[in-house]
């Protein structure tokens, strides 16, 4: 809400759009998103526990899930999937254009991402399904980070530098709004199957 307001003034105060846009690797915005996500990997974690202890099963792959999303965290303020990125551009020579060095992200990363969240998503799912509704809100999740992330940051590609400058910020500002609440999806499947599970174990015990 922010950005969009800092976009619509015209962004007047160069300080306070170097802290909140969306756009920079370095500022709060990047850090509260990298937060989100550590989070999830801790709702997770504990998800793993409670799977251990009331279920027995489903654990291993809920501690797998919670070290993707600490990977996940990692690599939104340390830029790893950028670099890569670039550097994959470089290989194919594709030019030192803006378009070129985020071409070896899309073509490459993007697949792979969809792979890995189609992997975490079957594996997690027959175990989510013990608590109603905990498997939509993870795939909704997995599709707004995954529109975001991927389909959204590969339009910059569409973009050259005749391109209306609010266009650039529109476009960061939807995808990472995507990214963040996809996390939020994901925190929110991991809170109500964990306490949906706990609620379940204490009721068949009493």
């Amino acid at each position: 809400m922010l950005n969009i307001v800092n976009l619509l003034l015209g962004q007047p105060f160069w300080i306070v759009t170097k802290i909140i846009y969306l756009g920079f690797d370095d500022n709060f915005a990047a850090w509260f998103s990298s937060m989100l996500l550590a989070i999830a990997g801790v709702l997770a974690h504990e998800a793993s526990v409670t799977a251990k202890r009331c279920v027995g099963s489903g654990h291993v792959y809920l501690l797998m899930f919670s070290l993707l999303l600490f990977t996940m965290s990692a690599d939104e303020v340390a830029r790893i999937h950028e670099t890569v990125g670039e550097f994959l551009s470089t290989i194919a020579s594709n030019g030192d254009t803006y378009e070129a060095k985020n071409s070896g992200w899309v073509l490459v990363g993007g697949p792979i991402v969809l792979i890995v969240f189609s992997i975490a998503f079957y594996l997690l799912k027959p175990h989510l399904f013990l608590v109603k509704g905990t498997t939509t809100l993870l795939g909704l999740g997995f599709t707004s980070i995954f529109l975001g992330g991927v389909l959204l940051e590969s339009a910059v590609n569409l973009f050259d530098e005749s391109t209306p400058r609010w266009i650039w910020d529109t476009q960061i500002i939807v995808e990472e709004t995507l990214e963040m609440i996809g996390t939020l999806l994901i925190c929110l499947s991991l809170v109500r199957w964990r306490d949906g599970v706990a609620e379940k174990s204490s009721e068949s015990q009493s």
